[in-house]
Order: C-alpha cells, then sequence, then structure tokens
C-alpha cells in the first residue's frame, strides 16, 4: 500500500482537475498558499485536519474521498448518499426513480 501522503496527494490532484479547478484557484477555495497545495500535491508535505477539511470542502467532496486508495473501497452507502445531496431536489428524485427502474428491470431479467 502506498503512503498516505501520496494517496492523498494523488486524490487532491484527482479531484481537483475534475473540478477544473488550477492550483491557485483550489489554494484561493481553500484559504491556503499556493505552494501549500503544490506541496500537498507532491506529497511532500502533511496538514492539519482543518487544512484537510478545507480542501475537500472547497473540492466539494466527502473527507473520505481523499483518503482511500481506490474509489471501490469508499463504502457504497457514503459514495451513492455523495451523488444524491450534490444535486437538487428535482434531480434527487429522477435519480431515485431511475434506480427503482434499474433494480425493477434486474429483477424481471434474474428472476424470469
Amino acid at each position: 500500500m502506498k503512503d498516505i501522503k501520496y494517496i492523498i496527494a494523488d486524490n487532491v490532484r484527482l479531484y481537483r482537475k475534475k473540478a477544473n479547478l488550477t492550483q491557485i484557484q483550489l489554494a484561493e477555495e481553500a484559504e491556503l498558499s499556493l505552494d501549500s497545495i503544490k506541496r500537498i500535491e507532491l506529497g511532500s508535505r502533511s496538514m492539519s485536519l482543518e487544512n484537510f477539511l478545507r480542501i475537500a470542502k472547497a473540492l466539494h467532496i466527502p473527507l473520505s474521498y481523499l483518503i482511500y486508495e481506490n474509489t471501490a473501497d469508499i463504502g457504497l452507502s457514503e459514495r451513492l448518499l455523495n451523488i444524491m445531496e450534490s444535486r437538487d431536489p428535482k434531480q434527487r428524485e429522477y435519480l431515485l426513480h431511475m434506480l427503482e427502474e434499474l433494480a425493477k428491470g434486474m429483477d424481471k431479467f434474474l428472476y424470469s
């Protein structure tokens, strides 16, 4: 297993890029220095829990998304909750409806 600093470094970089943020923009959003973000993404700096929380908040992701090497290791309920929380109420209802319909379709396919 990789050192946790490098897992966090890779994940900060990954989610920053997914959010289409530059290192400067992430630094501004997280109220940290650009140098801090650069060192975190290189894995050459550990950070306080407060800064860890600031980065997760700035990236709009749960804190746990930064510490797992693979997203498959993140709990299913946490992944589903994150998807739902990032949507407006109408979109949530639509997603829930789609999931229910997919489940019904799978049941028909598997148990027919």
